[in-house]
């Protein structure tokens, strides 16, 4: 399933290609901390480890009811250890558990931590990829819309992926990195940086709109949402 027609796919790699150098020099700092992550995931225990849960805490943007939970969360993230990486919906039900919210933001940036070709979905990536015709996630969606929304941005992650032009765009991202020490990154990690950093830089690019035949992408197809104790899980970050 294409989530993107030829004209807007070559429209977005076209805004890859003219904004990888400066949109990675601003995501150095979360690369270095993704690595860094990364490279001592296995061999700590993040239930106790105080320097680990900081710097995991910045990373996945931890912040309001599940700050307050964290602990539970860190048990969560050792107990992931030596398993199959859980499917983002499951993973997603059980960070959602702890508050009662729809914690997307955290559940998939954990999730990319044992999974590399898992997509991180946060708040530029959803104001990014509606430019290009992909369907928009609301501020506050439901758990359905979530999952959908995610299975969504796997598809055209695979999609740039499979271009041609995206070996070119792979070597920009690398030559405005340091070199790798240890842990390295994954070609979905490249692009979800790119895309979450370009935002700000493709805004001031001419848009390709009028020239393209509108069309909103087909609907991803959703599940009823999952209820804790009675209520539906509505909130979402």
């Amino acid at each position: 399933m294409h989530i993107l027609d030829a004209g807007r796919l070559n429209w977005l790699l076209r805004d890859l290609e003219l904004s990888a150098a400066p949109a990675m020099r601003r995501a150095l700092p979360q690369v270095e901390l993704h690595l860094w992550l990364l490279s001592r995931l296995h061999r700590t225990d993040v239930r106790s480890d105080a320097a680990y849960q900081l710097r995991l805490a910045r990373h996945v943007g931890l912040r309001g009811k599940l700050r307050v939970r964290k602990d539970q969360l860190f048990d969560l993230v050792e107990a992931l250890k030596g398993r199959e990486p859980p499917p983002f919906d499951d993973l997603l039900l059980q960070v959602s558990e702890l508050t009662g919210q729809v914690e997307k933001s955290v559940a998939s940036s954990l999730l990319a931590l044992f999974d590399p070709d898992q997509p991180v979905i946060d708040r530029d990536l959803r104001e990014l990829l509606p430019r290009y015709g992909m369907i928009g996630l609301a501020e506050a969606p439901q758990y359905d819309e979530c999952v959908a929304w995610h299975r969504a941005t796997r598809l055209l992650f695979a999609q740039v992926l499979a271009s041609t032009r995206w070996a070119s765009i792979s070597s920009r991202i690398d030559a405005a990195l340091p070199p790798a020490e240890g842990a390295v990154l994954s070609e979905v990690r490249k692009l979800n940086l790119l895309l979450s950093h370009a935002r700000r830089v493709v805004a001031l690019m001419p848009s390709l709109e009028p020239v393209l035949v509108r069309r909103t992408s087909a609907p991803v197809p959703v599940r009823p949402s999952p209820t804790r104790q009675g209520v539906r899980l509505h909130l979402c970050r």
